[in-house]
């Protein structure tokens, strides 16, 4: 029955004699396009730019997007799918009765009108989206496997890749990871969005779609929104002069945001960092950011359970994701290597001495980095009581389950009497990361060994807290491109991030 339905139009098509007219006509056209936009045909070896539009596709083809760009596809029946920036598409399937598109990575928004005769899926890394109606939706490819999915009109079937099931109804919200589904929840109202704003920040940031402009006005949204925040203009070690602003942000009631937005006359690099913690945070929340170094003689009464920290030029990423946290006493459990000897105090204003006295610090079972989506290293584990019990991902990523290279570090201090320290990972597929930190004066001049005259505890790192920090970090993936973040330490001793 199935063949008889699907061979009946075209045999009607054949007899009115429009067979030439049924080949022709497009199942799907690049319809408009903005900023870097690339095709590459089905069997072919490169990537095309796309210099105009309209352009018509065909089943096979691939359509990936720079940052900040945009692509829409117009298909049969009517259905539209807008790409957004660092988005990467296959159009698996274009016909008279189904569409299939793969979403590897990034995010696309789909208005669809569906009929009885025509199907119409979208297939993520974690989650297949099958439309049920005429529906309105957004699916974001994340990192670690992960998928967001937005419904705001219509209903939509989403599967994992366990074959568990749910119907999404009108105005729902669901998170699909490696393990499964989340639960559906409610999106916010117009009102909350605009209050929160997290729906925008999570599509900017976490998607890393982010041009330039868009992070400039991001700075204006998420300066309404800091709980604690500074700006101001400071010489990196280049002698470039930046501008930095820091925010620290709630984007739910458990979890707290912090934002750094680096501005130069031909660049612009930004950092984010998302924690969530084990409950809701209290209105103060420097009381609790100042839990996260560590806590001596109770357990903390807020640790986080998870994280995820992007650093980002707007063309290239890195991302870490951490899982599984829990608070551990590393001064009394079997590992002498991770004991903790320096804690600050915020009533004081100084670093104490902790040493034999129990000290709670979170520990993290499962970990990942990603280079431009490209897995790096991680450990993986089950209630560790300290990370010489994690198993090193030498094979597989704790994340996504996907094979990792091998990996060695070393670390040097290339410049003799400065505070510049270089950090190479080398890893067995020949690919590589160096991280280069500085601490760096608001005038551009790296700090020496003679601004801190105690070379070990509370004094010396007293000391970092006069100097801003700067992070250069270059990669294989990157192209010979860097990602460059100043941070001041203000608003990070203000909040509690930085102890």
């Amino acid at each position: 029955m199935t063949a008889f339905y699907r061979v009946i139009p075209l045999v009607l098509a054949l007899l009115s004699g429009a067979a030439s007219v049924y080949a022709e006509a497009p199942s799907a056209r690049l319809s408009e396009i903005a900023g870097v936009v690339q095709v590459q045909s089905r069997g072919a070896e490169g990537w095309v730019s796309v210099r105009r539009a309209p352009l018509d596709l065909a089943p096979g083809d691939m359509i990936r997007t720079g940052f900040g760009a945009r692509a829409v596809l117009a298909l049969s029946g009517g259905s539209r799918v807008e790409l957004g920036g660092s988005a990467n598409l296959t159009l698996e399937e274009a016909g008279q009765y189904r569409t299939l598109i793969a979403l590897d990575l990034g995010a696309l928004q789909a208005v669809v009108k569906k009929d009885a005769w025509r199907s119409f899926q979208v297939r993520a890394p974690s989650a297949v989206c099958s439309v049920r109606s005429t529906a309105e939706f957004r699916v974001a490819a994340l990192r670690g496997g992960r998928t967001a999915v937005d419904l705001y009109k219509g209903l939509l079937g989403v599967e994992d890749d366990r074959g568990q099931a749910v119907l999404m109804h009108p105005n729902e919200h669901l998170d699909i990871d490696p393990n499964g589904l989340g639960m559906p929840s409610v999106l916010p109202t117009p009102v909350q969005a605009q209050r929160s704003q997290f729906h925008e920040i999570m599509r900017r940031e976490l998607a890393l779609d982010q041009a330039q402009e868009a992070g400039q006005s991001a700075a204006v949204r998420e300066a309404k929104l800091g709980e604690y925040q500074s700006g101001k203009a400071l010489i990196d070690v280049n002698g470039q002069r930046v501008r930095v602003e820091q925010y620290v942000i709630r984007p739910a009631a458990n979890q707290f945001k912090f934002v750094a937005l680096n501005g130069r006359a031909a660049r612009f690099d930004y950092f984010y960092y998302l924690g969530t913690f084990n409950q809701a945070l209290p209105q103060d929340l420097s009381g609790a950011l100042a839990q996260l170094p560590g806590r001596a003689d109770a357990a903390p009464d807020y640790w986080l359970t998870g994280y995820e920290a992007g650093r980002s030029n707007t063309q290239d990423s890195l991302i870490e994701l951490a899982q599984g946290g829990h608070p551990v006493d590393v001064n009394n459990n079997a590992d002498p290597g991770d004991d903790a000897a320096w804690l600050f105090d915020r009533d004081s204003g100084r670093y104490v001495d902790v040493t034999g006295r129990p000290v709670f610090q979170t520990l993290f079972d499962r970990y990942g980095l990603y280079a431009n989506g490209n897995l790096k290293y991680g450990w993986t584990g089950s209630g560790i009581q300290s990370y010489s019990q994690a198993v090193s991902a030498f094979l597989n990523d704790p994340i996504t389950g996907a094979v990792l290279p091998v990996r060695s570090v070393s670390a040097t201090f290339p410049e003799a009497d400065k505070t510049h320290q270089t950090v190479y990972e080398s890893y067995g597929d020949g690919t590589f990361i160096q991280w280069d930190n500085y601490a760096v004066s608001g005038e551009g001049r790296v700090a020496a060994a003679a601004d801190f005259p105690a070379r070990s505890g509370p004094a010396f790192k007293q000391g970092w807290l006069d100097f801003n920090h700067e992070q250069v970090v270059t990669a294989s993936e990157f192209g010979g491109r860097k990602i460059d973040l100043v941070v001041a330490p203000k608003v990070l001793i203000q909040s509690g991030l930085l102890p």
